[in-house]
């Protein structure tokens, strides 16, 4: 170990570290004008009487700045492999090196290392060292990206998101748009993940897709979704399945129908609330008038009459036979207006039926799928 004079010192022109924070830097500097360098760096001899830093340049750049004149260092001897594979591990075992600063020292390092020497060199896994290499097919503004510290209010441009990119490298502008995406919504690597996945899925939107928020990207996927669901052949046997889907879809719409929600939202929100619903009612109207048309179609004798379920009160369209919630029968003789009580008989077709089938049929029951049926209550018939 020697002390050596700072201007006799001049960093490695491959050092992995290529940025260093001003401020840490500094916080540095004040340390050692308070109590001096505590560990010496490590040079090797170059021409002329002079030394290139191994290790330390941080070291050396903090002593530059606290005034000092001379610095405690290690001469070692050393070939451009050593010194550049010292270097390296140095850094790495540093969590301030950067992605891109780390990627670039282990390419120069494979310049005159086996891939199997560096992976046991640095102690990384295999998978590892390939995330940092795919790092370095970004363009460089990308990897720039990487390195710039976001401002106030952004979020950070991370590895990750970079990697992401990748799949988009023929497209640089989309890529730098992308990442200045990123940096002003606070998208995660997963949030970026899904907006190119909708850019390849659908990318004549793609303009739409990079100024409006995540959440309406989902939106504009779902109901193109929805439309190109309509071009395909429908699966009959899925119909029972999209038919309970429906009615549970429904029950929950109906449960969140609350219209004191008004008082607690924004004129704003009301008007968002108002467009959503008057959506979702247009859309219902015309289902509606299919379901309609085809029961017409099909059935001849179809009125459009609805009745509560006996059991558990819900309003029913009679055609369905039995209740969706409690599967009881719907059609009561009890309720009937050609059933007389006094007699427990059909006044319509003359059948004698008793109280108990009156009162609770089941499918072997004479109501069950009466023509005649006329429900003495609660009748509601669609206009």
């Amino acid at each position: 170990m020697e002390l050596i004079d700072l201007d006799k010192i001049a960093p490695a022109a491959d050092q992995p570290r290529k940025t260093f924070d001003q401020g840490t830097l500094l916080e540095l500097a004040m340390s050692i004008r308070e109590r001096g360098v505590l560990e010496p760096i490590v040079v090797r001899p170059a021409a002329e009487g002079k030394y290139e830093i191994v290790m330390g340049e941080r070291r050396w750049r903090a002593s530059q700045m606290a005034g000092l004149t001379q610095i405690p260092a290690i001469v070692r001897e050393l070939s451009d492999e050593d010194a550049s594979t010292d270097a390296l591990l140095e850094n790495f075992q540093r969590e301030d090196l950067n992605p891109v600063e780390r990627a670039r020292a282990i390419k120069k390092l494979l310049n005159f290392m086996s891939w199997e020497k560096c992976l046991k060199t640095l102690g990384v896994a295999d998978s590892t060292m390939r995330r940092y290499l795919d790092l370095l097919d970004l363009p460089e503004a990308i990897l720039n990206e990487i390195l710039t510290k976001p401002g106030p209010g952004e979020g950070e441009f991370l590895e990750g998101h970079a990697l992401q990119l990748r799949s988009l490298n023929d497209n640089q502008k989309l890529q730098i748009r992308l990442a200045k995406k990123v940096k002003a919504e606070k998208l995660s690597v997963d949030d970026l993940k899904k907006v190119i996945n909708a850019i390849n899925e659908v990318p004549q939107k793609t303009e739409a897709f990079l100024r409006v928020p995540l959440g309406v990207t989902e939106e504009i996927l779902r109901s193109i979704g929805r439309q190109n669901r309509t071009k395909k052949p429908y699966q009959p046997k899925t119909a029972d399945g999209h038919l309970k889907a429906i009615q549970k879809a429904c029950t929950g719409v109906l449960d969140l129908l609350d219209d004191r929600v008004a008082q607690y939202l924004s004129t704003e929100q009301m008007n968002q609330m108002l467009s959503a619903t008057a959506d979702l009612a247009e859309q219902i109207q015309k289902f509606n008038k299919s379901m309609r048309e085809s029961l017409q179609k099909n059935d001849r004798g179809f009125k459009e009459i609805y009745i509560h379920c006996p059991l558990c009160g819900r309003i029913e369209l009679i055609g369905s036979l039995r209740c969706s919630v409690c599967w009881s029968v719907l059609r009561r003789c009890l309720d009937c207006a050609n059933y007389d009580q006094s007699y427990q008989k059909c006044t319509k077709s003359g059948y004698a039926i008793f109280m108990s089938d009156a009162e609770s049929p089941d499918d072997k029951s004479h109501s069950y799928k009466c023509e005649n049926y006329t429900p003495r209550f609660d009748v509601e018939a669609a206009a």
